[in-house]
C-alpha cells in the first residue's frame, strides 16, 4: 500500500471517529497501513504521525486498542509505529515519542481474580497499574508488558521478553521474565 492511501485510510478513520462520537483524538499524519480497532468508553490520544501496521506476509493481523472503564485513557505519542500491538487499560497507559511497539500486549490489568469462581476483586488500585513507555523504547514481537511497569527512555526489549517489572533508561532486556542483556 502506498503512503498515499495510508494517510487517505487515517484521515477517513479520523473522520469516523468524530462521527461516531468517541473519546478518541488522532493527530495529524496517521498512517493506516493494517486495520486498526479503538474501542471501549475511555479516553485514547494518538500523536501527530503515528504509523499503524502488521506483519509483513499476515493479513489477519492489526491494531487493537481497549479501554476498559470510561476512566481509562491511553495516550500515545507522536511518530509512534504500532506493528500488530494490542493495548488494553482498566486505567492509564502512557507511550511516549518515537516508539516503536511489534505485535506485543501491553496491559494494566490482570481483568479477573485467579481464583475458581473468577472473582473481580483484584485490590487494584490507578496508582500502582498505571503504565509508562518512555521515548525511544523498541517493544520486540511476542513480548508482554503487564501493570504497574515504567519503561525508560531508548530501552530496547528483545522479541519475546516479559516485562513484570519497571526497567531503567537505556536497558537491552530479553526473556522471561526480561532481564538486561548481557
Amino acid at each position: 500500500m502506498t503512503d498515499w492511501f495510508a494517510r487517505l485510510r487515517g484521515i477517513y478513520f479520523n473522520l469516523c471517529c468524530q462521527l461516531l462520537g468517541k473519546n478518541v483524538r488522532i493527530g495529524n499524519g496517521l498512517k493506516l497501513y493494517k486495520k486498526l480497532t479503538i474501542d471501549g468508553p475511555g479516553r485514547v490520544e494518538l500523536g501527530e504521525n503515528c504509523v499503524v501496521t502488521g506483519v509483513l506476509g499476515d493479513k489477519a493481523q492489526y491494531v487493537s486498542i481497549d479501554t476498559q472503564t470510561p476512566e481509562a485513557c491511553i495516550t500515545i505519542g507522536n511518530n509512534v509505529v504500532l506493528c500488530a500491538a494490542r493495548i488494553s487499560a482498566r486505567y492509564a497507559i502512557s507511550i511516549g515519542n518515537d516508539v516503536v511497539i511489534e505485535e506485543s500486549g501491553i496491559v494494566d490489568t490482570d481483568f479477573h481474580s485467579i481464583k475458581r469462581d473468577r472473582d473481580s476483586d483484584l485490590n487494584e488500585v490507578p496508582s500502582k497499574c498505571k503504565i509508562v513507555v518512555g521515548n525511544g523504547v523498541l517493544i520486540g514481537a511476542r513480548s508482554f508488558i503487564s501493570k504497574g511497569v515504567s519503561i525508560g527512555e531508548n530501552t530496547v526489549a528483545a522479541p519475546g521478553s516479559i516485562i513484570a517489572t519497571s526497567l531503567k533508561a537505556g536497558m537491552v532486556v530479553c526473556g522471561n521474565p526480561a532481564r538486561p542483556m548481557v
